[in-house]
């Protein structure tokens, strides 16, 4: 097989250079997927365009997100490879923007890779949330499997699969395993341990109060004055991280002499 070598990319003094042996691209559809690559950097910019077009994409790119929104939408684009930190708007506030009108996929890459940052990112609607560290080769792994499950819906959307027209997503998804809560709007949001306990004890009584001792107890912690109060001031962040990851308010109501009442449809997945 005929191999293409290409000098990794230099993200000036945050990856080294190196060389790596590229092998030919996977077969790809007739008309080539276009993303848009939208990074301030014209170093790197450039270069994640000329990669992309040797591993057989078609792929353009943009210095800000201003100088995205003159192509966007009247260019439609299959994905987009953005940065978060852009002169004007940022990555997070493109992202916002996309996610409200198009399905376009969004891989994010960034420097900005603490836990923070990554729940930020995918609250905003990213499909993938990569560190610069990450080498091409994940790179554009991450942007074909974006793409492919994007393909896939669409030829399951245009093929009706012998089912009723999916209907606006109307319920919470806990997912146990993945320590992830799943916004009606679609928006996820990572759980700590602490908070996944809390959500799955009121996601198995939804609509029905759970009362503050039996909280404590699943959390390990004695029944106290004190607790009690952790326990109301954990719930209060919780519902104000939902509320700035996805921009609704998680159901969740204190239910006065009683404990905590999730009130919305709900569901628990692993």
């Amino acid at each position: 097989m005929q191999a293409t070598k290409l000098d990794l990319i230099e993200f000036h003094g945050r990856h080294m250079i190196s060389r790596h042996l590229f092998p030919s691209p996977p077969s790809l559809p007739l008309t080539p997927s276009l993303i848009a690559v939208v990074e301030d950097d014209p170093g790197l910019c450039a270069d994640l365009v000329e990669f992309l077009q040797l591993r057989g994409f078609e792929a353009q790119g943009f210095r800000s997100a201003e100088a995205f929104y003159r192509a966007w939408p009247k260019k439609r684009f299959d994905l987009l490879l953005l940065d978060v930190s852009l002169p004007g708007d940022s990555g997070l506030e493109v992202a916002h923007r996309v996610r409200e009108t198009d399905t376009t996929g969004i891989v994010m890459l960034t420097a900005l890779d603490t836990d923070n940052d990554q729940v930020a990112g995918l609250g905003a609607g990213a499909d993938a949330y990569l560190s610069k560290r990450s080498s091409l080769e994940v790179i554009e792994a991450a942007c074909r499997s974006v793409l492919r499950r994007l393909g896939m819906a669409k030829v399951a959307h245009m093929a009706g699969i012998g089912t009723p027209t999916p209907q606006p997503k109307t319920r919470w998804c806990l997912s146990s395993q993945q320590w992830k809560l799943e916004a009606p709007n679609g928006h996820t949001i990572d759980l700590t341990h602490a908070e996944l306990i809390f959500l799955g004890a009121l996601f198995g009584k939804p609509s029905e109060a759970v009362e503050r001792e039996q909280l404590l107890g699943l959390l390990g912690k004695p029944d106290s004055l004190s607790n009690l109060r952790n326990l109301d001031n954990a719930a209060s962040r919780l519902r104000r991280k939902v509320q700035q990851a996805c921009g609704m308010e998680l159901p969740v109501r204190p239910s006065y002499g009683k404990g905590y009442t999730f009130g919305a449809a709900c569901e628990v997945s692993a």
